[in-house]
């Protein structure tokens, strides 16, 4: 089973520092960047892990923490303040957030921290049984790109004639 891992950020620095360090966990990477996305995103989803970063859109990140806890109770959500805005912690944390780090947050400190929160929710999600299928992400490069075409005709092919 995989896990949905949502990354809420304006660029896609989190996204740059996290997948490499994550690759080998069962996860689907979703980027979004507006509260609509985030709900599209969230939508189906069994123990969803959520970091939403602040830096350059404060309003539009708590907006969408906002949203999250209506919309899923078993969220785990991550709320990562670079600017160390005075308040932002009590207030994130009143919203629903699992977690605030205030100031510079260590990619490798993020990354075990999601990697220990991905564990349990595979855990929670397996006990649950149901969350919408995820597919594996797209290879980036064009060899593995070709590859998976390859796989998925050859898979098609198969069933066509069982």
């Amino acid at each position: 089973m995989r896990i949905g891992v949502i990354l809420h950020e304006r660029h896609d620095s989190w996204a740059r520092q996290l997948r490499p360090r994550l690759a080998g966990r069962p996860v689907r990477w979703l980027q979004t960047r507006s509260p609509s996305d985030l709900k599209a995103a969230m939508s189906g989803l069994a123990c969803p892990v959520v970091l939403i970063d602040l830096a350059r859109d404060l309003a539009g990140g708590m907006a969408a923490l906002d949203r999250l806890q209506e919309m899923d109770s078993s969220v785990r959500i991550l709320v990562l303040d670079p600017d160390e805005v005075p308040g932002i912690r009590l207030l994130a944390r009143e919203l629903g957030a699992t977690h605030v780090v205030s100031g510079f947050a260590p990619p490798p400190a993020i990354a075990d921290l999601l990697d220990a929160w991905i564990a349990q929710a595979i855990r929670r999600a397996e006990h649950e049984g149901w969350s919408r299928r995820l597919e594996p992400e797209e290879p980036e490069d064009a060899e593995g790109w070709i590859e998976a075409v390859i796989h998925r005709l050859e898979t098609a092919a198969a069933e066509t004639i069982a």
